[in-house]
């Protein structure tokens, strides 16, 4: 029975539910319930509605109506999680609304919840404004141990939703309730930075969350990793968020550091540990913006600004030289092969090496280079067996070494980009040369 008065309000649009007393994480409803007993509350509608008589009590309290003082938000999130209908909503760990309701969005494909913010509180919300989902923790470890973070307590076992605003002079939304997205962390809400793809022949190794870096300084990470369509590449997603104007462009270089470890070499042992990652080079000139990078197969030349007199070798074949192995005279190195390619024909393998500075004097117009990799083996009836290599180095990395005639023989100062023959073996004569040359200081 309800007081005649009532009676205008018993419209399309009336809720009826029944209070009782509850305790929860989120909090305690319904306390005077525990004196008076369960009992029916009542919400009218617009009194201009068709008059009803016939009503069906809700399983708990509806949301605010959006008439209501205060702010009147839907946030959209892929999942629920622990967030419940009295969820606190906070800025700075200070509760300042609640969350009101949840439902699947429109097309199932989101879950849509409603929130309120308290009218003090609602000039803290506008266009920049980032939620996030702040219920459980967040553990992180490392070498330099474990980090454990929680919003609160409360969020820690209720559930709840925090803020923040990055620009509080943003413009305010001009619709009656204003949507954003709710998203699954701190991090992930307030990221920076610019998104890139890096195409990589494998992803052996390589994971969300692993590291871009310049100089030893991290600059991004890799958020996703996807085959092609194609299925013969992998591509990394990536986000720059320091210096992403130098970065961004044509001319950048990226390449996996991963260790390496020989008979003769160890390097990048510190990804055995902390695992691989990508190093970035940026590109020196203003190139056009770019956001999609094919990683090199290796570190680019740093020898492009490197001086010395750059020579160039041909071969039949390349045999096991590599960038990087060693130029010696009278095995004392020299110099260093900085490339290898196919000559115009194909028929030669071009190698190109460089000479420091201080060695340049050596090479001469006459000098000879021999391929020193590996062990050579004469053997005779009388003179028995001669085993000869130029060095360890060079019998496990490979290796080139060179000699220059005596006098008149050896010829003039080599130049530039000249081109001298590179012998699979070299000739007891060559190893008697022992022309005197006065290095550069």
């Amino acid at each position: 029975m309800l007081d005649p008065r009532t009676e205008d309000y018993l419209v399309e649009g009336t809720d009826f539910w029944v209070v009782k007393p509850s305790i929860s994480l989120a909090g305690i409803t319904g306390l005077e319930a525990l004196v008076k007993g369960n009992y029916i509350a009542m919400r009218p509608g617009d009194a201009g509605n068709p008059a009803l008589r016939d009503f069906v009590a809700r399983a708990k309290a509806p949301p605010l109506d959006l008439s209501a003082p205060g702010l009147h938000l839907v946030l959209f999130s892929d999942t629920r999680g622990s967030l419940e209908v009295g969820s606190p909503i906070l800025f700075k760990q200070v509760k300042v609304g609640t969350v009101q309701s949840f439902q699947l969005s429109r097309d199932d494909k989101q879950v849509a919840f409603g929130v309120h913010i308290e009218p003090e509180h609602a000039h803290l919300v506008n266009s920049s404004t980032r939620f996030w989902n702040a219920s459980g923790i967040t553990l992180k470890g490392g070498l330099s141990g474990v980090e454990v973070k929680s919003e609160s307590l409360q969020t820690l076992l209720a559930g709840g939703i925090a803020f923040e605003t990055p620009n509080p002079n943003a413009s305010r939304g001009n619709k009656r309730v204003e949507r954003f997205s709710l998203y699954s962390s701190q991090e992930v809400a307030l990221q920076k930075g610019v998104e890139l793809t890096i195409r990589v022949p494998s992803g052996d190794g390589l994971s969300p969350g692993t590291a871009i870096r310049y100089k030893g300084l991290e600059v991004g990470k890799v958020e996703r990793i996807e085959l092609t369509d194609d299925l013969q590449a992998v591509i990394l997603y990536a986000r720059i968020t320091q210096a992403t104007q130098q970065i961004a462009r044509a001319g950048t270089q990226f390449w996996v550091v991963k260790p390496e470890v020989s008979l003769t070499r160890a390097a990048n042992l510190e990804t055995l540990v902390t695992g691989q990652y990508l190093e970035v080079q940026p590109s020196n000139q203003k190139g056009a913006a770019q956001k999609s990078f094919t990683a090199a197969a290796a570190p680019p030349k740093a020898n492009a600004r490197e001086q010395g007199l750059r020579l160039v070798l041909s071969a039949m074949r390349r045999g096991s030289i590599k960038p990087g192995v060693v130029v010696s005279y009278r095995e004392v190195p020299v110099g260093k092969v900085t490339d290898f390619e196919l000559g115009p024909t194909s028929d030669r393998v071009l190698i190109h090496i460089l000479i420091e500075p201080r060695y340049a004097p050596l090479v001469r117009s006459g000098s000879r280079f021999w391929n020193a990799s590996g062990i050579g083996v004469d053997a005779g009836l009388f003179s028995g067996v001669k085993v000869r290599t130029e060095s360890l180095e060079a019998l496990l990395e490979g290796g080139i070494a060179f000699a220059s005639p005596d006098n008149p023989q050896m010829g003039g100062p080599a130049q530039p980009g000249q081109t001298f023959a590179l012998y699979d073996e070299v000739k007891d004569e060559w190893l008697r040369w022992a022309p005197k040359i006065a290095l550069e200081k």
